[in-house]
């Protein structure tokens, strides 16, 4: 599970985080070097990830995550063109439900779940040979295990950056797209910092703050929302961005 979540967050960085604007246009007017560069990102990622599991495996796993990253988004770009948004929504999901598979499907070229010894002697050898300080009290190891503490990481990368483009596809289903593209950066922007404070609200047992995130929300917006056609495209955003929060707040809370 541990090769598989670190993969996960290198995809979720790479397709969220580090994926320009300018690379998504090119991607979807199929620019073939644009979907080398994301899949050559995507591989680079994959690699550093998992390369304390065994250089060589690392490789192969990577190469083979990138090729079928390539070729997902590939195939998504050219089946997107001319459709709906509902279908293009539908595309989307798809495509990361794939990507996630792809991830599972060659875990076999890695011949051991635990790290390889030669990479973990190389990193300590780079470590001085004694402490440079004594810290006092004593520096006490969390109760937190790498496998919980990188579900965390998946958990916020997915609600956080990724709830951002799935809230994007569905007020363009939704709504007018000229509208949706218009406050697309400005929401995106909001609903990201939005779902950060309410996920961590809802895993710290605080629920009840997460009124107040709503209301500042809404006072911020309060001349725009007489606007009948704003009002809407505001409602359904907050909705879907108030859900994935509320769904990833509770996810995270069952593992600690």
């Amino acid at each position: 599970m541990r090769l598989f979540l670190l993969g996960l967050c290198a995809h979720l960085v790479g397709d969220f985080l580090l994926q320009t604007g300018s690379t998504v246009e090119a991607k979807k007017d199929g620019r073939l070097w644009a979907h080398l560069r994301h899949g050559l990102v995507i591989m680079v990622l994959t690699w550093l990830a998992t390369h304390c599991f065994g250089l060589r495996a690392a490789f192969f796993y990577a190469l083979l995550v990138g090729l079928a990253h390539i070729l997902i988004d590939s195939a998504k770009s050219f089946l997107e063109k001319g459709r709906s948004a509902g279908t293009k929504l539908l595309l989307f999901l798809a495509d990361q439900g794939l990507h996630w598979f792809s991830l599972l499907v060659f875990f076999p070229l890695f011949p051991s779940t635990a790290p390889d010894p030669g990479v973990l002697a190389f990193y300590r050898g780079l470590l001085p040979a004694r402490p440079v300080f004594y810290p006092n009290p004593p520096v006490t190891v969390s109760s937190l295990s790498l496998e919980k503490s990188l579900w965390i990481i998946v958990i916020y990368l997915t609600a956080v950056f990724g709830g951002a483009v799935l809230t994007n596809r569905i007020l363009a289903w939704l709504t007018d797209n000229q509208q949706a593209e218009r406050n697309r950066r400005l929401s995106s922007a909001i609903g990201i910092m939005e779902r950060l404070i309410l996920i961590t609200l809802v895993a710290a047992d605080s629920i009840s703050a997460m009124g107040f995130v709503l209301a500042a929300k809404s006072l911020a917006r309060y001349q725009e929302l007489n606007n009948r056609n704003f009002a809407e495209y505001y409602l359904v955003g907050t909705l879907t961005s108030f859900t994935l929060a509320l769904l990833a707040g509770l996810w995270l809370r069952a593992l600690l």
